[in-house]
């Protein structure tokens, strides 16, 4: 409990400061060129539609954008957060150059973030740090998510389960070392139906791709 207290204090979007300009890079590498596939398949087994609106929490830069408006399409919304600005920055970059014009940039932290309108959905990719500030941000931003029909949708790394662990962790230890990731190879060794699927009513569970990610969706418990 005291270091994950320790941990909750710390500010995660300025650790990305020293690896930006490589962050698309390192996830495209380690991901063997498949992250949109990854996040698109996260994004359909949670049950994005056309026209929804997206609240893309740490969007980072902006790597699941073009995934999301793939299903959304230009009757559909995306509000883009981060509190890191190089990152943002990239995000706003990757969005000029495609001429999307249905996403909207927001830099902010979570714990302070105010949007006035309701969203449908609500996508954490890849930023679940710690489980006492994403507990928090979960139940900050379930606030903004549509009564009836608004769902969250988690995607994040995790250690496999079974005998893949020994050949995927030295390959997660090079891409936590590569991007001076704001967590270390220990956290990824959390259970993730534990921590998420605690927050959320009848969750729904899948793993893919060597068994290391893993997405969890569903309507958050306060609601």
């Amino acid at each position: 409990m005291k270091q994950e207290q320790e941990n909750s204090k710390r500010n995660f979007a300025l650790e990305y400061d020293s690896s930006w300009n490589r962050y698309d890079f390192i996830v495209n590498l380690f991901q063997l060129g498949r992250d949109r596939i990854h996040r698109l398949k996260a994004l359909k087994l949670a049950g994005l539609k056309e026209g929804d609106t997206v609240l893309d929490l740490c969007c980072g830069s902006g790597l699941s954008i073009e995934a999301t408006r793939s299903i959304i399409g230009p009757s559909g919304k995306i509000i883009a957060v981060d509190a890191n600005s190089k990152m943002l920055a990239l995000a706003e970059n990757r969005t000029r150059k495609n001429n999307w014009n249905n996403v909207q940039f927001i830099e902010a932290d979570i714990e302070l973030l105010n949007i006035t309108e309701k969203v449908d959905f609500v996508l954490f990719a890849f930023c679940w740090y710690d489980r006492v500030l994403c507990t928090s941000w979960v139940k900050k931003v379930s606030q903004f998510l549509d009564p009836e029909k608004g769902k969250l949708c988690f995607i994040d790394y995790k250690l496999p389960d079974n005998w893949l662990r020994h050949l995927v962790t030295p390959l997660l230890w090079i891409l936590v070392k590569w991007l001076g990731e704001a967590y270390g190879l220990d956290e990824l060794k959390w259970n993730p139906k534990e921590e998420i699927g605690s927050l959320l009513k009848n969750p729904e569970y899948h793993i893919y791709y060597l068994d290391c990610i893993v997405t969890v969706s569903g309507k958050p418990t306060s609601h």
